[in-house]
Parts: structure tokens; C-alpha cells; sequence
């Protein structure tokens, strides 16, 4: 099995293909190099607030680049991202913030007003744009290894409490390797 990072194989077809589409939602568009520079910035501005190996990070966004750009920055950070639905009731997407003890909830304008009063500290992309940007926009270095979490993604809790299942790089860069 591959033992890389996923956020290593983005890097690599970055450097590949660095003007080529890598993300295109309703009109907007962001080249490989595009979306690999905004990430690092958000890595080096979550890196700032505490986000390293095995921290997870909350996303709650609707589908957009900055979906992508979210996951991809908190994975450059070292951390593991959480993927909320924004449609997902208030106290679900509490009750799996505080189960997977996440420290930072990223989300868009937007969505941010519906998630004030959660117990976490939340940060609108979009809208702290302007700061996030002022970062350095090279690849952050290395905090973690293939054996660390990427993400965290919860079952439906059909048959009670919803459970967190813990997702390591190496699981997804296999899975990668194989769809290849």
C-alpha cells in the first residue's frame, strides 16, 4: 500500500498539471495551482490557532470550491477534517462536534449565523478571506505521518448514537491507488 499523504497526492498533480481545472461549482473555477496555494494559506492560518496531528477540524459548507479548499487546508495543517451538512440539525451536528472533541468549525457566511451558538470557535472562509490570505502560500511542513487521521465522518445513527469512524491517510491513499 501507498505509504503517502493525501494531501501529498494533491501536491503531486499540482505540480503536474499546475493550470489545469481542479475544481469547477456554478461558474467558479480554481486551477490545480490556485487551490493548492489558497490550502497552504488556510494550513498556515489554522496552524496558528492550534490545528496539528490528529485535531479535528469541523467543515460545514454548502458545495462549493471553498468546500474543497477547506478539507484540503485542514488535511495541509496536519489536521482531520469532519464533514457537517449544513441541512443537518443543530443539535446533531453539537452533539458530533463535541463527540470528535473538534476544536474549529469552518464554514461560509452564508451558513455562519446558524451555527453561532455552537460551543466551538467558527471561522467563515469566505469572509475572513482577507486575513487567511495574508499567510504564506508555499506547502506547510510535514506534522504528520500516513498513520494519522484524515478524516472523520459519522454513521446515520439509525440504530442509536451516532458513531465516529476514524479514517487514516493510508486508507484513502490505498483506496486512491486502487481507483487508479
Amino acid at each position: 500500500y501507498p505509504d503517502t499523504l493525501v494531501h501529498r497526492l494533491f501536491e503531486e498533480q499540482a505540480a503536474r498539471t499546475p493550470q489545469a481545472l481542479a475544481v469547477e461549482f456554478e461558474g467558479a473555477r480554481l486551477t490545480y495551482d490556485e487551490l493548492n496555494r489558497r490550502a497552504n494559506q488556510l494550513a498556515h492560518h489554522l496552524r496558528g490557532l492550534g490545528v496539528g496531528a490528529e485535531q479535528v477540524v469541523g467543515v460545514c459548507m454548502a458545495r462549493s470550491p471553498e468546500l474543497v479548499l477547506g478539507m484540503l487546508g485542514i488535511l495541509k495543517a496536519g489536521g482531520a477534517f469532519l464533514p457537517l451538512d449544513p441541512a443537518t440539525p443543530h443539535e446533531r451536528i453539537a452533539f458530533m462536534l463535541s463527540d470528535a472533541a473538534a476544536a474549529l468549525l469552518l464554514t461560509q457566511a452564508q451558513v455562519c449565523t446558524r451555527l453561532a451558538a455552537l460551543a466551538v470557535r467558527v471561522i467563515c472562509v469566505d469572509a475572513d478571506w482577507g486575513v487567511i490570505a495574508t499567510e504564506p502560500s508555499t506547502d506547510p511542513n510535514e506534522q504528520v505521518t500516513s498513520a494519522n487521521l484524515a478524516y472523520v465522518i459519522y454513521t446515520s445513527g439509525s440504530t442509536g448514537v451516532p458513531k465516529g469512524v476514524q479514517i487514516e491517510h493510508r486508507s484513502v491513499a490505498n483506496l486512491i491507488d486502487w481507483h487508479r
